[in-house]
């Protein structure tokens, strides 16, 4: 089996000539990444259809200046306020007419200048007052080359 590896190897390798070979990474970050500040705030729209639609922007900063992320929640609902819940991180198909979901991107000088976007996971609302916000995220973010880091930790603003 070695042999054989060993013999296509080469084929693979003049094939990929020119393209640069990019397996990727999954991290899993639990300490010093999510921004030490926490913003947020409120936002409510309808739709050309009449759907009111609520936001809750998250957003993390560092006061070092070397990370940022940002969270957009848009959820349609008939009331005007996001509760404490669980929801579901997908990827946006676009910003036209409006999105709904999550839409989350991340920064951070120790992981290169291409910033990545919110691709998959959960981030679930535990307590939710009028300037106080108290959560858990586990959201997987990936930039244009395809690499990929995971984000789970809790976040609180106060």
């Amino acid at each position: 089996m070695k042999y054989v590896s060993l013999g296509i190897m080469p084929f693979v390798l003049i094939s990929n000539a020119g393209d640069e070979i990019d397996y990727g990474f999954t991290e899993v970050i639990n300490h010093d990444l999510i921004p030490n500040q926490l913003d947020f705030g409120f936002q409510s729209e309808k739709s050309e259809a009449g759907t009111v639609i609520n936001s809750l922007n998250l957003v993390f900063t560092d006061t070092r200046d070397n990370g940022r992320m940002e969270l957009v929640m848009r959820i349609p609902n008939s009331d005007t306020k996001l509760y404490n819940g669980e929801y579901q991180v997908g990827k946006v198909d676009g910003f036209l007419n409006g999105f709904e979901g999550i839409f989350g991107f991340f920064t951070h000088n120790d992981y290169g200048e291409k910033p990545f976007f919110a691709n998959s996971g959960i981030v679930r609302i535990l307590s939710l007052e009028d300037n106080r916000i108290q959560g858990y995220m586990d959201v997987t973010l990936v930039n244009d080359y395809g690499k990929e880091i995971r984000i789970s930790d809790t976040f609180r603003n106060y």
